[in-house]
């Protein structure tokens, strides 16, 4: 007789089978992400180096590096930015790129009042807009999508990464015996 739990085993390895491939090329990827968080930065796949130069310049300022620790360029947002333009934002490349071109001047040449002033110009706009969002995700992301080189912005936030999460405990289980709420004396 067949079990629940056969059936669930045995999709299971029917779905790891099947799966393989796509498994052990995101390992390989990963693998390689790593390896390069260490060593010299990436190139880029889809941003030219000027482009990358302004979108490192308005992340730097959306994100600043200070006193209170590193910022969007430590981080190396913009190769996060520069792999999302080429994948999962790759519909919003040609209005990045072609906002970039439309500026009067190229923003990393600007000193910092007037990149500070063209950024207050150009908030609410589709470029601002674009890279604030893309700057956040590549500050947080997991360092295997190219940004938060060596997890600098979850030491910024204080998040450790242990691969093991333990689910928040709520309403469905506050009556459950030995349940201690965090921060409360056993």
């Amino acid at each position: 007789m067949r079990t629940r739990r056969g059936f669930m085993e045995g999709l299971g390895a029917a779905w790891l089978a099947a799966s393989a491939d796509a498994i052990a090329a995101a390992a390989a990827h990963a693998h390689a992400s790593m390896a390069t968080a260490a060593g010299p930065p990436p190139e880029f796949e889809t941003l030219s180096a000027a482009q990358a130069r302004d979108i490192e310049a308005i992340t730097s300022c959306i994100v600043p590096s200070g006193d209170d620790g590193p910022g969007a360029r430590e981080a190396g947002v913009v190769f996060f930015i520069d792999r999302a333009l080429g994948s999962f934002f790759a519909s919003q490349r040609d209005t990045i790129t072609s906002a970039l071109a439309a500026l009067p001047q190229r923003f990393a040449d600007l000193d910092e009042p007037a990149q500070i002033a063209a950024l207050s110009a150009m908030e609410g706009q589709p470029l601002f807009e674009s890279l604030r969002l893309l700057t956040i995700l590549g500050m947080f992301a997991s360092p295997s999508y190219g940004g938060n080189r060596g997890a600098l912005g979850w030491q910024l936030i204080g998040f450790e990464d242990v691969h093991a999460f333990q689910p928040p405990f709520g309403y469905y289980d506050r009556d459950y015996p030995g349940f201690e709420p965090a921060g409360k004396p056993s």
